[in-house]
């Protein structure tokens, strides 16, 4: 068969040199005895280098007798001259006739000469230009032949040719191509279904024809009426008016499966504006197929307001599935059931993206897993058809029904039990050879109201009848199923998120409808109806769950685990050895940020229960707005591959890792990418590190990063919103690590301490402010984080607290019991606010180098929502259950007593206290003479005591107080006072010439006075000396032991060229300036020195 291909292609090799390359390229023949394989293109390069082209700096040479293994011809193309990975050879789509949107197969084969110099590691890449998409690679070897051979499909969008290339390792590796060969199946999927009519033109809806074009009320409830109340469209004047919505999924729905063509992806486009209420959040979807197994599918949210006018919903869709010819766009909103809105400009276009096929030269997941646990996924019935059914079936062994299961889909009126779409979805999997698990059997949302309320008056139904329905619905279902599922969902989400008192497993329960009609034994209840069930069928091999998510916060997982523990302990009592809850469903709906400690945390207490664990509901949300960084991919792989390292290492423990959703199109969170595979199908990098962890974390090491640390100043503020001068000692903590895209209001955080109270102001610069939702955390506030002890633990020990304050200060709490003592204030000015708090801090013993845990958060919402979070440390967004990232807050700044010695310095730092802008110290005579007793003389045997005054805010005036006898020269030393406006060196005879008696001497300096606010000089500063005795000014004089003063100053450049012309002027008790004759700058020190002997009262 070789010899004959050959003969045939080298014919048309000779008709080519005739006619232009593409319809050589064109040219389609049979290459096997497969009739559905057809050859596009082979290339023997007999004839030259045929369509071959250079790629960089690459040489490429068409040679003979060259034979190696594929090719026996000997004629091959030599690729040489290469110095870069690129420098290589290209086959253009179009001169090799390859069409977009069609999948093809193609293998190249290539050789190294024996005597290449070859670096390790070096490998032959097959990829496209221009998106570089790896399809394949070989290994360079010395002597030997490689072959590269992918399936893959054109996308004329991304790329215009195959390159066959290296890696950076083999880029100067010179290398042959002896064979290329292009084949097709005739049957490939992916394009027009031939049993479909090909889809319709689809015209914009405008409404300007004054009809609905089609859109009808999902409900048939909601009133649907074309308006010229307002419009997009231009030059028209009609929208389409959505009133009368009574729930979140009413809105307006378009039928759209006669414009589909199977395979293909569309964009959808819908212009939208609200009318009321002022702000709701509103989303763009698609339904594919209809009842239970349905899949619904959000293409575009956003959160608007009445004032943005139209706004553009736009999003894109694969419809792989056809859902039974149902297909439907619609607008609703998840949040808000009675929004009323316009919309206008409907637009529903094919992208013209090539069809998808999966790659199935990958692991299989369930393959990599095989003896640890089953591999799951959530699934409707348009995962079981085509492509996406192929994807199911290689890497899973194991599905859970996303809807089709639940109350509301298997018994929405009493009796009438629907059980056809649920039964064909469940054999459908059987048939394929996977498991089937049952999802769920009790469940507060989801459910017909009628179970457990009276529909009429909307109380809960009595005891007596809810427990009927319960158990009756629960026996059905069971029974009809049987045992074609391996295990029961038997009672949801019944747990509270972060319940006040875990230990209360009761108390922390839901007050959902069936707690309500029955009582908090409805979980208990309900797992008893289910065991009887299976008790009645001893050959029946099924376990029962209690599934819930946020399990990894250590608060709920107590209360989960307390509920587990306590209801098998007791149905152990009558029913020795045997288990009433089998299992514990970790649903797993987790973040980028999510710490996987708190995983490990509540998944060893669950199996420390004696019972097994299923990961039931796994994704992982990564970016947003449907958008995904490399970094962000990168951030969700290395947490998939923690957590599915974890899994592996108590694999005897756990039953079942089930994702939820197979790709990132189709899922629930479809906006924040959260799954393994990308909306064509494609793995991400969270494939790869769910496939192999260990690899995965040890090539992608994360990046580390540290705590902020910040310090508290010793000092105590009134809390009244007011910012007090003693502020001024904190230093700022800026609040500007933003931990969503957008970027909104930020601020600045100061800490002050005493034995009792850690102080927090928080200074918020916002361009609005709103707390119009009833969500504290989705409103205008500040958010406190304490961690007393800094343990870093990933969860919520006895004392941490999140406290949160609005700008209105409204407060709340996490958890409740720390308002206690707690106090606050606030005021705001235009759209900034300020927010002062006091938190009790005594019980950990306040000192100076004392670390506590801390971060501060603003929340900044708009129209009812939170559109920005900014932190002075943590950006992951889970302080509010993880201590370990905050950052680290130093108390600091209470003095260890008024002298201290550094560095063989003796200082007095005398307490300050602020009397308006005069700011006073006081030195006693213990203090000073502890200060005299530590100093040791100079070599000119005088002591020098610094008497050391910090800038008090505010202060225009500094002033000193001394023991008077000590400055009548008994005893030689001299005093340093330092303060920000000048430095005074007062010897200790200062006052030998002094005849008063006086027990107190002080000496102030002070900014000059001004006239009209303007300075009486405009180079030099000008300042005031004052003297007292015993309060009362006095003068002062004394040739012989003169005050020297020093002041900061910053001469011009002028009069640093002469700075023996700087003077010194003296503002006298008359008021006059004169010149001090002594006086001169120390260019050395920056300060203006001179001399006084006498101060006038």
């Amino acid at each position: 068969m070789k010899n004959r291909m050959t003969a045939i292609v080298s014919l048309v090799l000779a008709a080519a040199m005739l006619v232009p390359s593409g319809l050589f390229a064109a040219t389609a023949t049979a290459d096997s005895t497969d009739p559905a394989v057809a050859t596009v293109y082979h290339e023997t390069f007999a004839g030259g280098k045929g369509a071959a082209s250079q790629s960089g700096g690459a040489s490429l040479t068409a040679v003979t007798g060259k034979t190696f293994d594929g090719n026996d011809d000997g004629a091959a193309l030599y690729v040489s001259n290469r110095a870069n990975n690129w420098d290589a050879a290209d086959f253009n789509f179009a001169n090799i006739g390859l069409v977009n949107g069609e999948t093809y197969t193609v293998t190249v084969k290539g050789y190294v000469d024996a005597d290449a110099s070859v670096p390790s590691g070096s490998q032959a890449f097959l990829q496209t230009v221009d998106s570089y998409a790896f399809l394949a690679a070989a290994n360079l070897t010395a002597g030997a032949a490689f072959t590269l051979t992918k399936e893959f499909t054109v996308d004329t969008s991304t790329d215009r040719a195959l390159r066959v290339q290296s890696n950076d390792t083999g880029a100067t590796v010179p290398f042959y191509i002896g064979d290329v060969l292009i084949t097709k199946k005739s049957d490939a999927g992916g394009g027009v279904d031939p049993t479909r009519p090909p889809a319709l033109p689809f015209s914009t809806v405008t409404f300007e024809d004054q009809t609905t074009g089609g859109f009808a009320g999902r409900a048939g409830t909601e009133t649907l009426s074309v308006t010229n109340e307002a419009n997009h469209t231009e030059g028209g004047g009609y929208s389409l008016k959505v009133e009368g919505r009574t729930d979140t999924w009413h809105g307006p729905s378009l039928r759209v499966e006669k414009y589909v063509d199977k395979g293909s992806e569309y964009k959808v486009t819908a212009w939208v504006k609200l009318i009321s209420p002022a702000s709701s959040q509103l989303q763009l979807s698609t339904q594919i197929g209809q009842g239970s197994t349905a899949n619904y599918v959000s293409l575009a949210a956003k959160t608007i307001g009445t004032s943005d006018g139209w706004v553009q919903y736009e999003g894109t869709y694969r419809y792989s599935s056809v859902g039974d010819e149902y297909l439907t766009i619609y607008v609703e909103s998840s949040s808000n059931a009675t929004a009323s809105f316009y919309i206008d400009d409907v637009s529903f276009v094919n992208t013209g993206s090539a069809p998808i096929s999966i790659q199935k030269d990958l692991t299989p997941i369930k393959t990599a897993y095989q003896d640890d646990f089953l591999i799951g996924n959530a699934i409707s019935a348009e995962d079981l058809e085509g492509v996406r059914l192929d994807l199911l079936k290689m890497h899973h062994n194991v599905a859970t029904a996303g809807n089709a299961m639940k109350p509301d889909a298997l018994q929405p009126t009493k009796g009438n039990f629907t059980f056809a779409a649920a039964d064909a979805l469940v054999d459908k999997v059987r048939s394929e050879g996977m498991q089937m698990h049952g999802h769920v059997l009790v469940w507060h949302q989801q459910s017909p109201a009628w179970l457990n309320t009276d529909t009429t008056s909307g109380a809960p139904l009595g005891r007596d009848e809810a427990l009927v329905n319960l158990r009756t619905h629960i026996r059905t279902v069971m029974e009809h199923f049987g045992s074609k599922v391996i295990s029961w969902d038997v009672v949801n989400e019944a747990m509270n998120d972060t319940p006040a008192n875990p230990a209360d497993w009761q108390g922390s329960l839901r007050q959902t409808p069936w707690y309500k009609a029955i009582g908090p034994d409805y979980v208990e209840q309900a797992f008893l109806a289910a065991r009887e069930v299976l008790d009645d069928h001893p050959d029946w091999d099924i376990k029962l769950y209690y599934n819930d998510y946020n399990e990894d916060n250590q608060s709920k997982a107590q209360a989960i685990a307390g509920m587990v523990q306590a209801l098998n302990a007791k149905y152990a009592q009558s029913h020795p050895g045997r288990l009433l809850i089998d299992g514990i469903g970790m649903q797993g709906h987790y973040n980028v940020n999510t710490n996987p400690e708190n995983v490990k945390l509540s998944l060893e207490r669950f199996i420390s229960l004696g019972v097994e664990v299923s990961v039931s509901e796994l994704d992982i949300q990564a970016g947003s707005n449907y958008q995904l960084s490399e970094k962000q991919a990168a951030a969700q792989a290395y947490l998939y591959a923690q957590l599915m390292a974890l899994f592996h290492s108590h694999a005897d423990k756990i039953a079942r890792v089930t994702f939820w959703g197979m790709d990132d199109g189709t899922s629930w969170r479809a906006s924040s990418n959260p799954l393994l595979f990308d909306k064509n199908l494609q793995a991400k990098p969270a494939y790869y590190g769910v496939i192999d962890p260990e690899k995965y974390m040890a090539e992608h090491p994360p990046q580390s990063t540290q705590a902020n640390q910040g310090t508290a100043k010793y000092g105590t503020p009134v809390i009244d919103g007011t910012i007090d001068a003693i502020w001024s000692e904190a230093p700022e903590l800026p609040v500007n690590r933003y931990q969503m895209a957008w970027q909104g209001a930020t601020g600045t955080a100061k800490v002050l301490w005493d034995e009792h109270y850690l102080y927090v102001l928080t200074q918020v610069s916002d361009t609005q402010l709103n707390k119009a939702s009833a969500n504290p955390w989705e409103q205008d506030s500040v958010e406190i984080f304490l961690d007393p002890d800094n343990a870093k633990t990933s969860f919520y020990q006895e004392g941490d607290g999140q406290y949160r304050i609005n700008f209105e200060n409204e407060t709340s709490f996490n958890p409740p019991a720390i308002a206690e003592g707690f106090v606050s204030a606030t005021k705001t000015s235009g759209t900034n606010y300020v927010v002062e708090a006091k938190i009790p801090i005594e019980a950990v013993a306040p000192a100076n180098g004392k670390e506590l845990g801390f971060d501060v958060q603003i929340n900044d919402a708009k129209d009812g929502v939170r559109q920005s979070v900014a932190a002075w440390n943590d950006t992951t967004g889970s302080g509010y259950m993880d201590t370990s990232v905050f950052g680290v807050l130093t108390l600091d700044g209470k003095s260890e007593g008024p002298v201290t010695v550094k560095d063989g310095v003796v200082t007095i730092t005398p307490e300050v206290k602020l009397q308006g802008s005069l700011a006073k110290g006081v030195v006693t005579e213990g203090n000073l003479k502890k200060a005299l007793e530590l100093a040791a003389p100079a070599s000119n045997g005088i002591k020098t005591i610094v008497i050391d005054m910090p800038k008090q805010t505010g202060a225009t005036s500094y002033e000193v107080q001394l023991p008077a006898e000590r400055l009548r020269g008994k005893i030689k030393f001299e005093l340093s006072w330092q303060t920000e406006l000048a430095t005074m060196r007062i010897p200790s005879d200062a006052l030998t010439k002094e005849k008063s008696k006086a027990e107190q001497a002080s000496f102030r300096v002070a900014q000059a006075p001004t006239d009209n606010g303007k300075k009486k000089d405009d180079q030099l500063p000008i300042i005031s000396l004052s003297a007292f005795f015993d309060g009362k000014a006095s003068d002062w004089s004394n040739q012989k032991a003169p005050l020297t003063v020093s002041v900061p100053y910053a001469p011009t450049a002028a009069e640093l060229r002469r700075p023996d012309h700087i003077l010194i002027r003296y503002l006298n008790g008359d008021g006059h300036v004169t010149v001090v004759p002594d006086g001169q700058y120390d260019a050395a020190t920056g300060r203006i020195v001179f001399s006084v002997t006498q101060i006038r009262g």
